[in-house]
């Protein structure tokens, strides 16, 4: 008997994490650090020097608090307009005087559509929400929650897709946390309640 073989692809894109020490607003802070991640992978990553990045921070935490504070964050979550919002706004920031960012902003949930966003080098912004889908029942990975997908797995036969994530970080109950890492989730559970925002930078 032959294994499924796995095929897939994976963005090498820095991690942030919404719980380290200076985060104003930990609990709340999972979109603005996606929104962080997402564009300093664009500013460093992919050399779009006009975008301003965590160079011009003084911390992650700090480059997480000025999304927050100015480009959408709420002590309830950023919804997908929000996240869209502020992704606008922020692409919109000169950075030291040089030209605007002009991106092409999608909203989509379909597992080739994002599959294809990867192979094509652009990290996907990726929201878990089962109160506004009123979708109560279920056992997902998330309940409310934003990610980066970075990356994607699939078996040969096409029935076992995971997304590669980066979670943004976990607290525990001693008040300790863990780092912004890699999650593998299983898109077909997860589907029903995923957001998929992927952002293309025109030059």
């Amino acid at each position: 008997m032959t294994a499924n073989r796995t095929r897939g692809n994976k963005l090498d894109v820095k991690p942030y994490t919404q719980w380290e020490p200076g985060v104003t607003s930990p609990a709340s802070a999972c979109g603005p650090a996606t929104l962080a991640a997402l564009t300093e992978y664009w500013h460093t990553g992919r050399g779009r020097t006009y975008i301003r990045g965590l160079s011009h921070y003084s911390s992650q935490a700090a480059h997480i608090n000025a999304l927050y504070s100015h480009h959408g964050g709420r002590p309830w979550g950023m919804s997908v307009r929000g996240f869209i919002r502020g992704l606008k706004s922020y692409l919109a920031t000169k950075s030291a005087g040089t030209r605007v960012a002009k991106p092409v902003i999608s909203v989509f949930n379909n597992l080739p559509r994002y599959m294809e966003e990867i192979d094509s080098l652009r990290p996907v912004a990726i929201k878990f929400d089962k109160w506004s889908g009123l979708r109560w029942r279920g056992n997902f990975a998330y309940d409310y929650h934003w990610v980066l997908g970075v990356g994607y797995e699939e078996r040969e036969d096409h029935s076992g897709t995971v997304l590669i994530v980066q979670d943004n970080g976990i607290r525990h109950k001693n008040g300790t946390y863990t780092p912004g890492r890699e999650r593998r989730i299983p898109y077909a559970p997860n589907r029903r309640i995923i957001t998929m925002i992927a952002c293309l930078m025109v030059d």
